[in-house]
């Protein structure tokens, strides 16, 4: 018994020893394996490292070389393109410019027919119609001529002349003689039809003006973008033309509309 026991124990110990000896051998080759891992997988890092090293630095130095001559195209760009639009900036000043005086010279001639119209200025006096007569086809101008006599002073003028006036022959009516030597019969009507021209030309040139700021890309006067938003200039200009061709058009209907309103009644 006492053999046997040893012999148990012998084995015991050699089986320990062995598994002992085998769980270190698995650690000794595991121990390379993942040392092996690691190693190799600084070195990958290492090489990706210094290959994306290669590739960032080749960029920048490629870049920096290549700075002066990419500089020089853009510029060469810019200045070709800022020449056509300098032009199209230089016509639209001149067409804004050849626009407000048009307007400016144009508008003097119905603001100045108010004047007289309207009684505010001119000689008045009686005209007599001795005679009247249609000027051209259809609805021709009514022309009258006749005898203008001043209400002061002793001015008297035996071959008056006026067209469009609402005159009969041998009836006295009272007209205003200008200072070039015409006649202008005051009336509401009259005075009506001369402030609507004068705003209809008003209104005309601020829809030509608006045109013109429109005309450049990016801007816009519809009612769905605010006009303020559009790049300067052009969005001040907006702000202010586009009120002023709405009122000025509806100065227009609103004085052609009482002048033939008042013309009804007088």
């Amino acid at each position: 018994m006492a053999r046997l026991r040893a012999a148990e124990q012998d084995e015991g110990g050699s089986a320990a020893k062995r598994r002992t000896s085998g769980s270190a051998a698995g650690r000794a080759k595991s121990r390379p394996a993942a040392a092996r891992k690691k190693t190799g997988s600084a070195a990958g890092q290492k090489k990706v490292g210094s290959a994306a090293g290669r590739k960032k630095a080749e960029p920048a130095e490629a870049r920096r070389r290549r700075r002066p001559a990419t500089a020089g195209k853009k510029s060469r760009r810019g200045g070709a393109g800022s020449l056509p639009r300098m032009a199209l900036a230089a016509a639209g000043v001149l067409g804004a410019i050849g626009i407000l005086a048009l307007a400016g010279w144009l508008v003097t001639f119905p603001l100045d027919d108010f004047r007289y119209s309207s009684g505010m200025a001119g000689t008045p006096g009686t005209f007599t119609a001795a005679q009247c007569h249609e000027t051209g086809t259809g609805k021709g101008t009514r022309v009258c001529t006749g005898t203008f006599v001043a209400a002061h002073g002793g001015f008297v003028d035996p071959s008056a002349r006026i067209r469009g006036a609402r005159i009969d022959v041998g009836k006295p009516a009272k007209l205003r003689r200008t200072s070039e030597g015409g006649y202008v019969q005051p009336g509401p009507r009259s005075a009506g039809m001369n402030l609507a021209a004068a705003f209809g030309i008003v209104s005309l040139a601020a829809f030509l003006l608006v045109v013109l700021c429109v005309s450049p890309n990016g801007v816009s006067a519809g009612g769905y973008k605010r006009l303020r938003k559009n790049p300067p200039p052009w969005g001040t200009l907006l702000s202010v033309l586009v009120p002023v061709f709405g009122t000025a058009l509806a100065l227009t209907a609103l004085c052609a509309l009482i002048g033939f309103l008042l013309s009804l009644i007088f």
